[in-house]
C-alpha cells in the first residue's frame, strides 16, 4: 500500500552514522504490514539504507548480513568520530608538505566502502532501481546541495555518506562531493519534490551534547547546531505544503555513537519500535 496519486507515500531517511541502521528496522517493520513507499530520499547512512532498499534488497536479510560484519574493523575506524577527526588533523598537517593526497590517491577505507556498496547495490544504476530514489550530497567547492538520481548507485551512495574526516571526497560529474548532512540531513523536501503527497521523515541525527569540554567537542557541537537548524527550516517549509501529511519520526537512538556499528541490534530495534508507534498515523494519511 503506497496510496493514490494524491497520497503517494515518500520516506525521507536522515543521516546519523550507526544510528542510521535504525532505518533498516523501520523499513522492515513497514514492509511487514504491507506498506511500501512510492519513492525515497536519503542522506548519508539514510542514503545507504534507502538506496539498498530501492535496489530490492530484503531488509530482514540485510540486517542479518550486517550483524555478522565488523564494519569498524573493515573500515579501520577508531572508537569515536571525535578520535577519527583528531587522527585526521595529524594527517592534514602532513598534507601541508606533500600536497592533498585525497585528490589522487583513493584511501583503502574509501575503496572498501565503494566495493561494499557496489556489491550490496547489485551493481545497479539509479535509473534501474525498483522505485524512485534520491541520494543527497554536498559540493565541497561550491557548497551546493546535490541531489543524485542518475549514474552508478554505489557512487551516489558513497558521495552522500562521505563523512568528512572518515572518507575522502568523491569525484562525481566534475565535482567533489561530501556527506549530504552538511546541507540537508533529513531530505523531506527532496522526497516531497519527487511527488510524495504523504512524507514520513525519519530523523536519527545526533542530540546536542550537554557539556562539550574539549575544543574538538565544541567544533562537533557547532556542526550539529547548524545541521539541526537547517533541518528545522526545511521541515517547516514542507509542513506548510503538506500539513498533517508530513509525519516526523524520531527513533530512540540518541545514545548510539556515529561509529558504533556493533550496536546494530539496538538501532534496528529502535527503528522497528518507531515504525509501530507511527503506523496508525501513516495508515490514516494514506486513507
Amino acid at each position: 500500500m503506497s496510496g493514490s496519486e494524491g497520497t503517494r507515500l515518500g520516506i525521507a531517511l536522515g543521516g546519523g552514522g550507526a544510528r542510521g541502521l535504525a532505518h533498516a528496522g523501520f523499513l522492515a517493520e513497514l514492509e511487514e504490514v504491507g506498506i511500501t513507499p512510492a519513492c525515497l530520499a536519503g542522506t548519508s547512512m539514510g542514503a545507504v539504507v534507502g538506496g539498498l532498499y530501492a535496489a530490492g534488497q530484503d531488509m530482514e536479510k540485510l540486517i542479518r548480513v550486517f550483524s555478522h560484519l565488523d564494519l569498524r574493523e573493515i573500515f579501520g575506524m577508531p572508537e569515536s568520530y571525535r578520535q577519527m577527526l583528531e587522527r585526521s588533523i595529524g594527517e592534514a598537517l602532513l598534507e601541508r608538505f606533500r600536497g592533498p593526497s585525497w585528490k589522487h590517491e583513493p584511501s583503502p577505507r574509501l575503496s572498501r566502502m565503494l566495493e561494499l556498496l557496489r556489491l550490496f547495490g547489485k551493481r545497479l544504476s539509479f535509473e534501474e532501481l525498483e522505485r524512485p530514489f534520491a541520494a543527497v550530497a554536498a559540493d565541497l567547492l561550491s557548497g551546493e546541495e546535490v541531489v543524485i538520481r542518475s549514474g552508478p548507485l554505489y557512487l551516489g551512495l558513497a558521495a552522500s555518506a562521505a563523512l568528512p574526516g572518515v572518507f575522502h571526497p568523491i569525484p562525481w560529474n566534475g565535482r567533489w562531493l561530501i556527506d549530504g548532512g552538511v546541507v540537508n540531513n533529513l531530505p523531506a523536501d527532496v522526497v516531497q519534490a519527487m511527488g510524495a503527497g504523504v512524507v514520513v521523515a525519519v530523523d536519527v541525527a545526533a542530540p546536542l551534547a550537554s557539556n562539550p569540554s574539549t575544543t574538538m567537542e565544541v567544533v562537533l557541537q557547532s556542526y550539529a547546531i547548524t545541521a539541526r537548524e537547517l533541518v528545522r527550516v526545511k521541515l517547516a517549509r514542507v509542513r506548510e505544503r503538506l500539513g498533517e501529511r508530513l509525519i516526523y519520526v524520531r527513533p530512540e537512538v540518541e545514545g548510539i555513537g556515529v561509529l558504533e556499528f556493533e550496536r546494530l541490534p539496538e538501532a534496528v530495534a529502535a527503528g522497528r519500535a518507531a515504525a509501530r508507534e507511527v503506523l496508525p498515523r501513516i495508515q490514516a494519511a494514506l486513507r
